[in-house]
């Protein structure tokens, strides 16, 4: 599947890479770089139950934030559409996954299994950053 330029997906469950990201396991647990170099102002963690019927976390853009995700446990759906190009397409992610999302680019994410995960941005949480997206009607 092609897809969008806006979506970067890597996983880090393995060697140090270029980007100094990945993971390191021995008898003393596990040491997960994420990011390295690049300041951030924003940190959550975000916990995905699976729903009956499905509910989704999400469901929006941002015009300014870029938007990075690390999956520590669970698999999770993520749909997406570039407002742009209308690039449509959706991904499943799953532990050691780091997702980027850059601007302009509707998301939103339900739970295969139960998942835990990390979000980063380099910029502080906006409420006039967030834009509803219809991902049923569009």
């Amino acid at each position: 599947m092609e897809i969008s330029p806006k979506v970067s997906l890597k996983n880090i469950n393995g060697p140090f890479d270029a980007d100094n990201e990945g993971t390191v396991k021995d008898e003393r647990g596990t040491l997960v770089q994420i990011m390295d170099g690049r300041p951030f102002t924003h940190l959550v963690y975000l916990e995905f139950q699976v729903t009956d019927p499905p509910v989704y976390r999400g469901g929006h853009y941002h015009e300014e934030k870029t938007e990075i995700f690390y999956v520590i446990t669970g698999r999770i759906e993520v749909q997406l559409v570039d407002l742009d190009t209308d690039w449509r397409g959706s991904l499943i992610i799953t532990p050691g996954d780091k997702l980027t999302l850059l601007p302009r680019l509707a998301h939103r994410f339900r739970a295969l299994e139960y998942s835990q995960v990390i979000e980063i941005a380099p910029v502080a949480y906006d409420p006039k950053d967030v834009f509803p997206f219809d991902f049923e009607n569009a």
